[in-house]
């Protein structure tokens, strides 16, 4: 799970000591300070204390039909659900069909993979984003998923926006997103352990993001941190669960990304394949 530390090391590394560097600088040493803030998740992490997830029923109406400031909706939208075992489904991509150049749509269906405890084996889900709500677009929103996340949490996860020492032209920004655990995914009585994305947003092209005024560019910036919705979940094969993750931008900002990588299906710890990413629209 991604602890307030994380967003807080994402703040200091990309506003304390990177801060604003020249908008000259390689895409090489970006790519690198930006991977040394992006936060992590465990691939064999099997007991939490508390999750950022909230499972859904197949009954549910649409994610997109409920308030932007009803965070903990368990709603999603199911009819466009990733068929389980099912590998020619149109409604879900590989993501070796996204690149730089041709972003998945929001709302659209990524094939990838989850660790599997059960296992020790990669195994095929399905993950979409279903909203990214900036603060200056919904300050409620964002704000009541704070809270949440704070009144459900330990000490350890709450979030102080006061500590962050946010620069005066970035904002917090909150993305949701879903996955969708196939039923041949093999698990346990106990069921699997979470199946979470580790999202990250990016600049379109490379490099770090500009400041406000275009003068210079913000290094590592756009790592995520999960925001908790209950104290703790369970979780099973043939659900879909909700995410809320909370990032950083510069404000107004829309040319960005969402990227995430995944190994091949049937990968185990000792291959030697490599990861492949997708590539998402922020809008």
């Amino acid at each position: 799970m991604k602890k307030i530390s994380a967003l807080l090391l994402a703040v200091v590394m990309a506003f304390g000591m990177a801060g604003c560097s020249d908008s000259g600088s390689s895409d090489s040493d970006n790519e690198s300070s930006a991977a040394a803030v992006q936060t992590e998740s465990s691939a064999a992490d099997s007991s939490e204390d508390a999750t950022a997830t909230t499972t859904t029923t197949t009954t549910a109406p649409s994610v997109t039909e409920s308030s932007q400031a009803e965070v903990a909706d368990t709603s999603t939208a199911d009819e466009n659900k990733p068929a389980s075992g099912d590998s020619n489904d149109i409604s879900a991509i590989e993501p070796s069909e996204t690149s730089e150049e041709n972003l998945a749509p929001i709302g659209q269906w990524i094939k990838t993979t989850r660790y599997c405890a059960t296992d020790k084996i990669y195994h095929t889900i399905y993950t979409r984003i279903t909203k990214v709500v900036s603060k200056s677009e919904d300050a409620d929103y964002v704000n009541k998923a704070i809270e949440l996340n704070n009144s459900v949490g330990s000490d350890f996860s709450k979030i102080d926006e006061s500590e962050l020492k946010i620069p005066d032209d970035c904002e917090l920004c909150v993305m949701e997103y879903e996955v969708y655990v196939p039923e041949d995914f093999p698990s346990d009585d106990w069921g699997i352990i979470s199946p979470d994305v580790n999202y990250s947003a990016s600049n379109k092209g490379g490099g770090g993001i500009p400041s406000a005024d275009g003068a210079s560019t913000y290094i590592g910036m756009g790592g995520t941190t999960e925001l908790l919705t209950q104290k703790k979940n369970e979780y099973f094969v043939g659900n879909t669960y909700k995410y809320v993750n909370l990032f950083l931008m510069v404000k107004g900002y829309k040319d960005y990304k969402f990227t995430f990588s995944s190994y091949p299906e049937g990968t185990t710890s000792d291959s030697s394949d490599d990861a492949v990413t997708a590539y998402i629209s922020a809008e």
